[in-house]
């Protein structure tokens, strides 16, 4: 119980090298969320990629950058875009307001501060980022295999492209589909058809132990993972383990199928940054490799997984 009362505790981040008033926030929002605190934009930069928070309350003038451009600098980022950044200030100069909004800014605090309306703002802003986190997470799962949806794996996708690009890691692409499912649903029934996927999205589930792997639906029968940092040996590895979960679960398939349980046909590209031409290659051509490696499995018999290598 104090686990999950915990996880559900805000994490608010002040920005603001003036000690007093970070002292003065802490008093009034420590019964509100998880307070943490850094005096320069650099150092809340670094806490950010740390730990997202859920509000950050940032002042205009910092030692190092100026409050207005670390808020477009994270608003520019798909990464923060979405923290709402409430500036605290003492001077309300002409033009002011239109700044702060143009930055990005979902509101802002005037100095000296007022405890109840500075408590009463916060709240607001975190319910409301709350609601909005909620609806995003519906938006993007898929309902029936209670994995990611095509929706969140395009814009995943497109995140961890640009990272490995940037840091200079490997990137894997699994594309899974179940063989012959069109055969199970016509003998067994839809029902049916809707618990072998659910248990798919399971397996999935359970093989995907990192915090950055990510699984989807795909679309019908057919699933998809992302592997940041992932070479072609370390996909070799957890598709090795795919493969046994899904042969595990000796989910029965229909009389006609080839096999007698329930089985998937794979297909993997990687994404070697060191031998590659990142401004030649978009993030869909890793994909289009894998998929063409999952129909060079379903072509071989199924019930295996084929590599692709990406055309550079």
């Amino acid at each position: 119980m104090d686990k999950l009362l915990e996880e559900k505790f805000p994490e608010i981040l002040i920005v603001d090298d003036d000690s007093s008033v970070v002292i003065a926030l802490h008093k009034v929002l420590q019964d509100i969320g998880r307070i943490r605190f850094a005096s320069t934009a650099s150092q809340a930069l670094e806490m950010i990629n740390g730990t997202r928070p859920d509000l950050i309350l940032l002042d205009v003038e910092l030692p190092d950058i100026n409050g207005l451009k670390l808020c477009i600098m994270l608003k520019q980022d798909v990464e923060t875009a979405s923290i709402p950044v409430l500036f605290i200030t003492s001077k309300i100069e002409t033009g002011f307001e239109e700044k702060v909004f143009d930055a990005g800014a979902s509101d802002f605090i005037t100095k000296p501060l007022k405890p109840r309306v500075v408590a009463a703002r916060v709240q607001t802003h975190l319910a409301y980022h709350k609601a909005l986190v909620q609806l995003n997470k519906l938006a993007h799962t898929d309902s029936l295999s209670g994995l990611a949806n095509r929706l969140s794996f395009d814009e995943q996708l497109d995140i961890e492209f640009r990272r490995a690009r940037r840091q200079q890691e490997p990137l894997s692409i699994v594309m899974i589909d179940i063989d012959e499912f069109k055969k199970y649903n016509d003998y067994f029934g839809h029902v049916a058809g809707d618990d072998c996927i659910k248990a798919i999205g399971r397996g999935l589930n359970k093989i995907t132990k990192r915090p950055a792997d990510f699984a989807a639906r795909f679309g019908g029968e057919e699933f998809s993972l992302i592997l940041p940092n992932t070479d072609k040996r370390g996909a070799d590895v957890l598709i090795g383990s795919l493969m046994s979960t899904i042969s595990d679960l000796a989910i029965k398939h229909a009389p006609e199928a080839i096999y007698p349980i329930v089985t998937v046909s794979v297909g993997f590209s990687t994404l070697e940054p060191m031998q590659c031409d990142f401004s030649t290659i978009a993030p869909l051509d890793v994909v289009s490799a894998a998929d063409k490696a999952l129909y060079q499995s379903k072509h071989d018999g199924r019930n295996r997984y084929s590599y692709q290598a990406l055309e550079v």
